[in-house]
């Protein structure tokens, strides 16, 4: 990264967010097991404190496994933020493949550790959603660091996103696509993975043969608040069955009430495809490996671009303005200057 990257505006990207929450957590801190001494601590706290530890590694660890040559390995979801008992993960992708991949890492990793606190016999289970945001339109990273470098980067710069992309620890993320995101993520349940719109429009997009093997559900449309308009949004997941003590319940209950298929995802996507037209969302569009070239962006971007450059190149010939004041300042230290024919 140059320092032209701060007056330069941002590349247009995608980011992929998976969130991990574990469920059933505020009764287990208080019931007789979560309260009880581990050490110096409560159990609760020690069980909490490995969840932040390991889910992370065996994340990392899943997505290793799962990479091919036609992925980008700069796409491995990293931890953005803990909020409570919830684990927000953050990765820049670049085409389905890689999106993939995230997700099959994420899912295997959420059933394997929900069967590691089935054999610890702790009344815990753990429930995910995933959504996609676009950057740096309509959404925004925000520098939240104080000092250092970073802490002069320039909103919508390619500078400023780039860091992001390498540490979203350090960043926060806003916008109408995060917002959704947390909000699709409350219906989430252990037995379902919740996928916004534009996820599910864009795995509905994939052939079978790209890895994506999981079934795209609907279940009903909800209202969100401050989402769409007031249009009612479809609520779509795919199953997280595996090492549930109820899995049987759940395939029964779907037997009982019709719903043992998955709607066909041809007919998913078209359905994806006109309410996303009512509501004005665009589609998101990614290559579907590496090797292929960038899909165009999309007319959001295109829109705001130039605003963006011209504000940035604005700010970038202020700095030197003040510089050169600076330097004057400096040099005059506030003293008339000496020369031939002035006072000696």
């Amino acid at each position: 990264m140059t320092n032209e990257d701060n007056f330069t505006c941002a590349k247009f990207r995608v980011r992929l967010f998976l969130s991990v929450d574990l469920s059933g957590s505020t009764a287990f801190k208080n019931s007789m097991k979560g309260v009880e001494l581990d050490s110096a601590s409560p159990r609760w706290v020690t069980t909490f404190e490995t969840f932040y530890r390991d889910f992370p590694a065996r994340l990392n660890d899943a997505y290793t496994r799962s990479i091919t040559l036609d992925s980008d390995t700069d796409d491995r979801p990293k931890l953005w933020k803990a909020v409570g008992d919830e684990l927000v993960f953050c990765s820049r992708v670049k085409n389905r493949k890689s999106v993939i991949i995230a997700l099959n890492a994420f899912i295997q990793t959420l059933e394997g550790y929900r069967k590691l606190l089935q054999d610890e016999s702790l009344a815990l289970d753990l429930k995910g959603a995933g959504w996609l945001a676009t950057f740096p339109e309509p959404n925004r990273a925000v520098n939240l660091r104080n000092s250092g470098e970073a802490s002069d980067f320039l909103t919508a710069s390619e500078a400023l996103e780039a860091a992001a992309d390498a540490t979203p620890f350090e960043y926060d993320f806003l916008g109408k696509a995060i917002d959704t995101g947390f909000r699709i993520a409350s219906f989430a349940k252990p037995e379902r993975f919740v996928l916004s719109v534009q996820l599910a429009r864009l795995l509905a997009s994939c052939e079978p043969n790209q890895g994506f093997a999981y079934d795209i559900r609907f279940e009903e449309t909800r209202s969100l608040k401050g989402v769409n308009g007031g249009e009612a949004y479809p609520i779509l997941y795919v199953d997280t069955l595996n090492h549930m003590k109820t899995k049987s319940i759940r395939k029964k209950e779907r037997s009982f009430l019709g719903q043992s298929q998955a709607p066909d995802r041809e007919q998913l996507r078209l359905y994806l495809d006109a309410y996303c037209s009512v509501v004005g969302t665009e589609e998101i569009c990614l290559p579907e490996t590496a090797g292929e070239a960038e899909c165009e962006s999309p007319q959001s971007y295109t829109d705001i671009r130039k605003k963006i450059s011209d504000h940035l190149e604005a700010e970038k010939h202020r700095g030197k303005d003040n510089d050169v004041d600076e330097a004057t300042d400096e040099g005059s230290n506030g003293c008339i200057p000496k020369g031939p024919g002035l006072i000696k």
